[in-house]
């Protein structure tokens, strides 16, 4: 590796089974993955203390059901906005002075947490989107990965090389608290250290797609920054929401409230040659509010919009690449850190299955074949979003008192209406995730809805998700999963006995779930159905296979 030590790479001990660079939400998913299965990790994490600027601000309903998974759901929804706090998306040619042009309506927590037990035909899932910020969210993931024994969690520690072979994977780490450099050793390491990701520079993979799309709004050098204005809430006009942008012909920014106190996210983009300071912040801030708002700065970075690019590859030898160093969005539609989460839970359980002995190494090269092309499809998706927005020519005229201003307001209030529903109303992309051609699933002779990103259909069709019901009040049919694979029999007539004796003779963990429950059986479509641990279907069947010590070691990744 070149680091100076006189002791080689085979001679040193493993500090942990897998390694993983970054402790942001993609890092600490996948370390709650491992570490509620036993699998040792250790998380090394640059920055020294808790987030300092607001980053990804809502929580998908399928994010929301990977951390029902780990209990933590309720606390996620806890965070941040206040229980009542409108949750609507609002758009105004100014937000003090100007007119409101239109509102796409959203959940507040209260009104969330009546789903529970309620069928909801349009959106069939346990937990809906929660609007509540990273900068919230990362110390709840914190303090579950560390609640398990077998995390430990390094701040201030700053990866500087990367030693990858078919044996192990050794990497170089500064302690930025008091510059010492030691070289740990791990079966496997997993990057999700970003955008910037010195994993993947370091493994040589380069990122494939458009770089630096220049646009109105949301293309080129954009300036977050997170600001105390409570002054806001006075100035603005009708009622509260969750997100705010403006929208004129001077400037365009989005206000995102972080509290419902004063706290509030602030983004306008930054044109060649502007200076990324208080000043552009106070003047930008006056010509999208229509006037001075009083406000404190907390913190300012910049950052790139106009960004569709996906990793040319997610895995080299023992290393997998997860989120932001995987991929890179325009943030429209909230799809990066979403993304990034479904990637740490696809490569979670399939490691900890690997670690934990009962996994064949064909579950860990499937993880790049399942997920780069839900990163290419989300990716572009997140860019015709960015292309909607941020390329609208908005006229001086639009803020006129006159009957032709008034028609230019109704116009572009439809048109971004219109856009609303297409950025946040994605049943398809949020919960129709699949993995047909995987080769750890076993199709049958059903084809899967076609993908679309604003339509979801229930199925079981082996790769999709498996369907959500309640099954009582509180109960959804998912929290009868267990913590690996689960057997779902409809029909006690249909004996499930050969495949959970094919379990036991090969190790495969499988728990066996007896649903009593017609509509689950109409849904389900068959009398016996396996469940990945992430949800996903495996195969399913009226009855026991003819083999089924094959179609067990194939689902668990051994042939």
């Amino acid at each position: 590796m070149g680091n100076g030590s006189e002791v080689s790479n085979s001679e040193l001990e493993f500090r942990a089974t897998v390694g993983i660079v970054g402790g942001g939400p993609a890092g600490l998913m996948t370390a709650m993955e491992l570490g509620r299965k036993g699998v040792s990790c250790v998380v090394f994490e640059q920055e020294a203390g808790e987030p300092w600027l607001p980053k990804a601000n809502s929580s998908t309903t399928r994010t929301m059901e990977h951390y029902r998974r780990h209990g933590i759901a309720e606390q996620i929804r806890d965070v941040g906005l206040a229980e009542d706090h409108p949750q609507d998306v609002a758009y105004f040619t100014r937000y003090g002075t100007g007119y409101e042009l239109a509102r796409l309506k959203g959940q507040s927590r209260k009104e969330a947490r009546t789903w529970a037990g309620v069928k909801n035909d349009e959106w069939p899932t346990p937990e809906p989107v929660s609007r509540s910020n990273q900068l919230f969210i990362e110390p709840v993931l914190r303090r579950t990965a560390l609640s398990h024994q077998s995390v430990e969690v390094r701040l201030g520690h700053r990866v500087i090389e990367v030693d990858a072979n078919q044996d192990h994977v050794c990497i170089l780490v500064e302690d930025l608290h008091c510059g010492h450099v030691e070289t740990f050793k791990f079966a496997y390491l997993v990057g999700c250290d970003g955008a910037r990701s010195s994993v993947r520079k370091g493994l040589g993979i380069k990122h494939e797609g458009v770089f630096n799309e220049e646009r109105h709004f949301m293309g080129g050098q954009m300036l977050a920054t997170r600001l105390h204005a409570p002054g806001f809430y006075d100035i603005v006009q009708g009622e509260r929401a969750w997100q705010y942008l403006a929208m004129n012909h001077e400037r365009r920014s989005i206000m995102g409230a972080l509290d419902g106190k004063g706290l509030f996210t602030f983004h306008t983009q930054l044109p060649p040659g502007a200076e990324a300071n208080e000043d552009w912040v106070r003047h930008s801030l006056a010509l999208t509010v229509g006037c001075e708002l009083p406000h404190k700065i907390v913190a300012m970075a910049k950052w790139t919009a106009g960004m569709t690019l996906v990793a040319e590859k997610f895995q080299f030898e023992r290393v997998f690449l997860v989120g932001d160093s995987a991929h890179l969005f325009t943030p429209t539609g909230g799809l990066g850190y979403n993304t990034s989460i479904e990637d740490a839970v696809n490569v979670g359980w399939k490691l900890a299955a690997v670690c934990n002995g009962w996994g064949g190494t064909g579950l860990l090269s499937n993880y790049e074949s399942e997920r780069r092309p839900i990163a290419v499809q989300n990716t572009r998706f997140a860019r015709s979003l960015a292309d909607n927005l941020g390329t609208l020519d908005l006229s001086p005229r639009l803020e006129e008192v006159s009957e032709a201003g008034e028609r230019l307001r109704e116009e572009l209030g439809r048109r971004l209406l219109h856009h609303a529903k297409i950025e946040f109303n994605t049943q398809g992309i949020q919960l129709g995730v699949q993995y047909c051609s995987s080769s750890i699933v076993d199709m049958d002779d059903s084809s899967p809805p076609p993908d679309d990103p604003h339509t979801y259909v229930p199925t079981a069709t082996p790769g999709c998700r498996a369907p959500h019901l309640w099954l009582n009040q509180d109960q959804s049919i998912f929290d009868k999963f267990g913590l690996e694979f689960t057997l779902l029999q409809f029909n006690r007539d249909k004996d499930p006995r050969p495949i959970l004796k094919a379990a036991q003779l090969t190790g495969v963990p499988i728990s066996l779930v007896q649903v009593d429950n017609e509509e689950a059986r109409e849904i389900y479509a068959t009398d016996l159905v396996l469940v990945r641990p992430d949800q996903h279907i495996a195969w399913r069947s009226d009855s026991s296979p003819p083999d089924p010590e094959a179609l067990v070691r194939k689902i668990a990744g051994h042939l």
